[in-house]
Protein backbone atom coordinates (compact mmCIF):
# COMPACT_ATOMS: atom_id res chain seq x y z
CA UNK A 1 0.00 0.00 0.00
CA UNK A 2 1.51 3.40 -1.09
CA UNK A 3 2.54 5.66 2.25
CA UNK A 4 2.21 8.41 0.05
CA UNK A 5 0.38 9.87 -2.93
CA UNK A 6 1.67 12.86 -4.84
CA UNK A 7 -0.32 14.59 -7.74
CA UNK A 8 2.29 16.89 -10.01
CA UNK A 9 2.06 19.22 -13.13
CA UNK A 10 5.85 19.22 -14.76
CA UNK A 11 6.65 22.89 -15.98
CA UNK A 12 9.08 24.55 -18.13
CA UNK A 13 10.30 27.96 -17.16
CA UNK A 14 10.52 30.33 -20.00
CA UNK A 15 11.22 33.71 -20.80
CA UNK A 16 7.56 34.88 -21.34
CA UNK A 17 5.60 37.42 -18.94
CA UNK A 18 2.49 35.44 -20.46
CA UNK A 19 3.33 32.47 -18.97
CA UNK A 20 2.23 31.29 -15.63
CA UNK A 21 2.92 32.68 -12.49
CA UNK A 22 4.69 30.33 -10.32
CA UNK A 23 3.89 31.93 -7.02
CA UNK A 24 0.08 31.62 -7.65
CA UNK A 25 0.71 28.22 -8.55
CA UNK A 26 1.87 27.49 -5.27
CA UNK A 27 -1.78 28.33 -3.85
CA UNK A 28 -2.54 25.74 -1.46
CA UNK A 29 -4.71 24.35 1.77
CA UNK A 30 -3.11 22.25 4.80
CA UNK A 31 -5.54 19.80 5.71
CA UNK A 32 -4.68 17.69 8.45
CA UNK A 33 -1.41 18.73 8.32
CA UNK A 34 -0.62 17.98 5.16
CA UNK A 35 0.37 20.72 2.37
CA UNK A 36 -2.53 20.00 -0.41
CA UNK A 37 -2.07 22.11 -4.24
CA UNK A 38 -5.13 23.78 -5.40
CA UNK A 39 -3.70 25.83 -8.33
CA UNK A 40 -2.48 22.96 -10.59
CA UNK A 41 -3.69 23.97 -14.02
CA UNK A 42 -7.05 21.75 -15.14
CA UNK A 43 -5.74 21.93 -19.23
CA UNK A 44 -3.10 19.62 -19.04
CA UNK A 45 -4.65 16.87 -19.34
CA UNK A 46 -5.96 13.81 -17.21
CA UNK A 47 -3.03 12.46 -14.81
CA UNK A 48 -1.37 9.07 -15.79
CA UNK A 49 -0.88 7.00 -11.99
CA UNK A 50 1.61 4.49 -11.45
CA UNK A 51 3.69 3.29 -8.23
CA UNK A 52 6.78 4.73 -7.59
CA UNK A 53 8.93 6.15 -4.84
CA UNK A 54 10.16 9.20 -3.62
CA UNK A 55 12.56 11.31 -5.59
CA UNK A 56 16.02 13.00 -5.22
CA UNK A 57 19.71 12.57 -5.73
CA UNK A 58 19.79 10.81 -2.54
CA UNK A 59 18.03 7.56 -3.56
CA UNK A 60 20.74 7.30 -6.82
CA UNK A 61 22.51 4.63 -4.97
CA UNK A 62 19.98 3.24 -2.38
CA UNK A 63 16.26 2.24 -2.43
CA UNK A 64 13.76 5.08 -1.20
CA UNK A 65 12.25 4.16 2.41
CA UNK A 66 8.55 5.09 0.70
CA UNK A 67 6.23 3.63 -1.87
CA UNK A 68 4.32 6.59 -3.72
CA UNK A 69 1.20 6.38 -6.05
CA UNK A 70 2.23 9.33 -8.63
CA UNK A 71 0.12 11.35 -10.46
CA UNK A 72 1.30 12.86 -13.23
CA UNK A 73 -1.14 15.27 -15.93
CA UNK A 74 0.45 14.21 -19.76
CA UNK A 75 1.43 17.98 -20.84
CA UNK A 76 4.06 20.54 -20.24
CA UNK A 77 2.39 23.57 -19.13
CA UNK A 78 5.19 27.21 -19.07
CA UNK A 79 5.72 29.24 -16.32
CA UNK A 80 7.31 32.69 -16.26
CA UNK A 81 11.05 32.21 -15.06
CA UNK A 82 11.05 35.80 -13.75
CA UNK A 83 8.26 34.65 -11.19
CA UNK A 84 9.54 31.54 -10.39
CA UNK A 85 12.90 33.44 -9.46
CA UNK A 86 10.80 36.09 -7.43
CA UNK A 87 9.32 33.19 -5.49
CA UNK A 88 12.54 31.67 -4.83
CA UNK A 89 13.43 35.00 -3.51
CA UNK A 90 10.50 35.38 -1.45
CA UNK A 91 9.90 34.32 2.03
CA UNK A 92 7.90 31.56 0.89
CA UNK A 93 6.24 28.70 3.05
CA UNK A 94 8.51 26.24 1.83
CA UNK A 95 11.54 28.01 2.20
CA UNK A 96 12.92 26.84 -0.93
CA UNK A 97 15.72 29.45 -2.83
CA UNK A 98 17.22 27.22 -5.56
CA UNK A 99 16.53 24.47 -7.98
CA UNK A 100 17.39 20.53 -6.24
CA UNK A 101 18.91 17.79 -7.97
CA UNK A 102 16.67 14.46 -8.82
CA UNK A 103 17.03 11.13 -9.55
CA UNK A 104 18.92 9.38 -12.55
CA UNK A 105 16.81 7.93 -15.34
CA UNK A 106 15.87 4.49 -14.54
CA UNK A 107 15.77 2.46 -17.62
CA UNK A 108 16.12 -1.01 -16.62
CA UNK A 109 12.87 -2.63 -17.30
CA UNK A 110 12.58 -4.71 -14.36
CA UNK A 111 12.82 -1.52 -11.80
CA UNK A 112 9.46 -0.11 -13.99
CA UNK A 113 6.01 0.27 -12.47
CA UNK A 114 3.40 -0.49 -14.99
CA UNK A 115 1.58 2.74 -15.82
CA UNK A 116 -2.61 2.97 -15.55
Amino acid sequence: MPQLRVETQVYVAVNDEQALDFEALTAHDVRNGRFQAVAIPNDTGNPVTYAGSTTGPAYNEVASPFQVTWNVRPKVAKVSIDSLGDWCDSDNVYQEDHAHGVRNLVTNPDLLSEIN
